[in-house]
């Protein structure tokens, strides 16, 4: 996709054990990058990122009133060591470009990360993420926008049931595109859902037949829901964002 949201994911790797010459040995504790985190580049770029247990990194930027851009990769820790590679969209340009990251991390209290594009970002975590999803509380109507690689934001009604099957369609005139898929609770137990839809119809931004796979997480006291998926090839993409 030519852009993204607000997620990521993190690794929790073992223990390195260290020690020498006379003195006992010393035990780093790991830390882990697991989880939602909030904060501003260093120019004061609102960043909101969601790191989940198997290192899957996604994330949204932009300002107090808009998204500029999102992001995906993966991310490792070793000690309070962060490293990653991933992929940037940006929404106002149209473009994409990879890159890699690295910093450092304390579990559930504070994330420092600089970008190989020379972009620097400091965050704080945000428990949220450690309320279980439930796909009861998810289910509802969400009026909102959606943006892919090919598309400016567009208003779009998105339904999610209580069984976790998600749908939306778009019809003008001759041209239609349905949107069918699932929202399933990941085994983690985390705020976060894994998400996979179908795009079916001659208007469809990412193509006829096309299925994307990514996350969304809900905010019981906006309302609101943060969506979004990647093609197979990871060229192209689906946010959305919406409130109920």
């Amino acid at each position: 996709m030519k852009r993204l949201t607000s997620l990521t994911a993190a690794i929790i790797l073992s223990a390195c054990g260290g020690g020498g010459g006379d003195g006992p040995a010393v035990n780093a504790v790991s830390q882990s990058a697991e989880g939602f985190w909030v904060g501003t580049t260093a120019n004061g770029t609102a960043v909101n990122l969601a790191v989940l247990e198997n290192g899957e990194t996604w994330g949204l930027y932009g300002t107090s009133t808009s998204v500029v851009g999102a992001l995906y990769g993966n991310s490792t820790v070793s000690g309070s060591t962060l490293s990653g590679s991933g992929t940037g969209f940006n929404f106002v340009t149209h473009l994409a470009g990879n890159g890699t990251y690295t910093g450092s991390v304390t579990s559930k209290a504070n994330i420092s990360i600089s970008v190989s594009d020379g972009t620097q970002f400091s965050g704080t975590y945000d428990a949220g993420y450690d309320q279980p999803a439930s796909i009861t509380s998810f289910a509802g109507t969400y009026t909102g926008l959606a943006v892919t690689g090919a598309i400016a934001p567009q208003a779009s009604t998105v339904v999610i049931d209580t069984n976790g099957n998600v749908s939306s369609s778009y019809v003008s005139g001759n041209l239609s595109c349905m949107t069918t898929g699932t929202a399933t609770p990941r085994p983690s137990g985390k705020n976060v859902v894994n998400l996979q839809l179908t795009f079916t119809g001659n208007s469809c931004a990412l193509g006829n037949g096309t299925t994307v796979t990514g996350v969304a997480t809900y905010n019981p006291t906006s309302r609101q829901v943060i969506a979004m998926g990647l093609n197979a090839g990871k060229t192209d993409g689906l946010l959305f964002i919406g409130a109920k």
